[in-house]
């Protein structure tokens, strides 16, 4: 009997069409992530916007009318669900202000509260925020 010399089986370099499907796959997972998580990024950063603008409203607001108190303390409800135009506004939802003016300490009539209270809309739910300073005169 005569040896057959075996032939060496050779491996071919390169991918198998199995390794770039998972490579394709996997891939395609990282770029699904990454545009999740920009959206969430870009959501986020419109929310804290829209807050940071309502805060700048309520904070004008409340200097105006901090400056406005009288000597005595005369409780009052200057606005309530006023609307807000101008640049301030202007990529906020409808956003309202209401101002309060209270006397939180009735003994002492120089001292007043005002409350100031911004409503806006994000996302289809109602947001607000609001702002309190104490104001007194001699």
């Amino acid at each position: 009997m005569k040896n057959i010399p075996r032939r060496s089986v050779s491996h071919a370099t390169g991918f198998t069409a199995v390794e770039l499907l998972i490579t394709l796959f996997v891939a395609a997972i990282f770029l699904s992530a990454g545009y999740i998580l920009y959206n969430v990024v870009v959501t986020r950063s419109s929310e804290a916007r829209h807050q940071i603008e309502a805060d700048s409203i309520a904070t004008d607001y409340l200097q105006r009318y901090r400056s406005l108190v009288s000597t005595a303390c005369v409780e009052s409800t200057p606005l309530i669900n006023s609307p807000v135009s101008g640049t301030d506004a202007a990529s906020l939802a409808s956003p309202k202000v209401s101002v309060t003016i209270s006397c939180p300490i009735p003994a002492l009539s120089s001292i007043s509260k005002i409350s100031v209270k911004v409503d806006y809309k994000e996302g289809g739910t109602n947001e607000s925020v609001q702002h309190e300073a104490y104001a007194s005169r001699p």
